[in-house]
């Protein structure tokens, strides 16, 4: 089968939504299917990357066409508009698209499309939500694949959707590859890995370190912008290092590197300063989550119901209440002198991933959701 994912993500960059569609690309290809993926080039894009699929650690398995040939001031937005035509014309058996106005334009011309979507158009402005009424609406959508069970519950509960209508496809990442650790840290270290947006962990890996001075503790991730405001507010901790952003390639030996693997998400996370933003807390099924599980490292986590969709508690991560920071301190203290536990917890959250939340199996199983449809 021939399948064209049209993405909306900035390629190359340090988004995760890039990741996303160059892994998801990657597992269709895996799964036996030609697949091209459409990306656009934006001034945010890194341009001196000369092999994109190795920067995201990708077979070269599958076609990357990145629009326009050189970014320029505004080209996000013409990409967008270029949909209007883009759109006409793909060879391909599935059209599958992550951009609302992919998605949007193909159903205005009555032509079939896989609309993924990672979280609510509601407060994202009129034009969207018009957009987003459309396309779920339309009976030429083949399916709208979700990333939670909250997710999917929201827009039933919201637009009236058939269950059947919606799949729910929770994040993945590829089984943890073989290597070397890329720190040698003589102490107990606790590492974590992503980006540096509010929400997604420094509220609580801060004062973390600040009471907690006999654990090392590593952040791989951020912009240099980030990490200095970070300086700039608590100063320099000494057994708080960032190492900054790093590509697929290096992120497994960090990764590889740590004791505990930690994921401290506030009860509110927001990615984009837009008016509007979703609180993603709601609604995420994070990457880093699943590279955590492939590792088989112990996993320090929030106890949010979207995370509890995924792990358990003392079963396959130790959850914690976002708001109580004596409960993270007392996860890394059990995990720090049971290394009993830490190897159990590893090796339940390894196993569950290995079942269910590698990437090929997502892609196989949307593939069979769209099929059956």
């Amino acid at each position: 089968m021939k399948i064209v994912y049209i993405s909306d993500s900035a390629i190359p960059s340090s988004s995760p939504n890039s990741v996303h569609v160059m892994k998801m690309c990657q597992a269709f290809a895996v799964a036996g299917h030609q697949v091209t993926l459409i990306g656009k080039n934006t001034t945010a894009c890194f341009q001196n990357v000369q092999d994109i699929h190795a920067f995201y650690a990708v077979q070269r398995n599958f076609d990357l066409t990145i629009q326009p040939r050189k970014p320029f001031k505004g080209s996000g937005a013409w990409y967008n508009l270029s949909m209007a035509w883009r759109v006409l014309g793909l060879n391909a058996d599935l059209v599958y698209t992550r951009s609302i106005t992919a998605a949007f334009f193909r159903l205005l011309y009555n032509l079939p499309v896989v609309f993924e979507v990672h979280e609510p158009f509601e407060g994202k402005g009129t034009r969207l939500r018009r957009m987003f009424a459309f396309i779920v609406r339309h009976r030429k959508l083949q399916k709208l694949v979700v990333i939670s069970a909250a997710l999917k519950r929201y827009y039933q509960d919201n637009f009236g959707l058939p269950a059947s209508a919606i799949h729910v496809a929770h994040d993945g990442a590829d089984p943890f590859p073989a290597g070397a650790p890329a720190l040698q840290d003589a102490g107990f270290s606790v590492g974590y890995v992503g980006s540096l947006y509010p929400g997604k962990g420094m509220e609580i890996l801060v004062p973390l370190a600040q009471a907690s001075t006999a654990v090392h503790f590593h952040v791989v991730g951020g912009s240099k912008q980030q990490i200095q405001a970070i300086h700039d507010r608590v100063g320099a901790l000494p057994n708080l290092t960032f190492h900054g952003f790093q590509t697929q390639q290096a992120l497994p030996g960090f990764i590889r590197s740590f004791d505990v693997l930690i994921a401290p998400y506030t009860d509110q996370v927001i990615v984009s300063e837009k008016r509007g933003a979703n609180n993603l807390a709601l609604w995420m099924s994070p990457l880093k989550l699943f590279e955590y599980m492939s590792a088989g490292k112990p996993i320090i986590t929030s106890s949010l119901a979207v995370i509890r969709e995924v792990v358990q508690h003392e079963e396959t991560a130790l959850l914690c209440d976002p708001a109580s920071l004596a409960e993270w301190q007392a996860a890394i203290a059990r995990l720090q002198h049971d290394a009993g536990l830490r190897q159990k917890l590893g090796a339940q959250a390894l196993r569950e991933f290995t079942d269910h939340y590698t990437w090929e199996q997502r892609a196989v199983e949307i593939l069979n959701a769209i099929q059956k449809a």
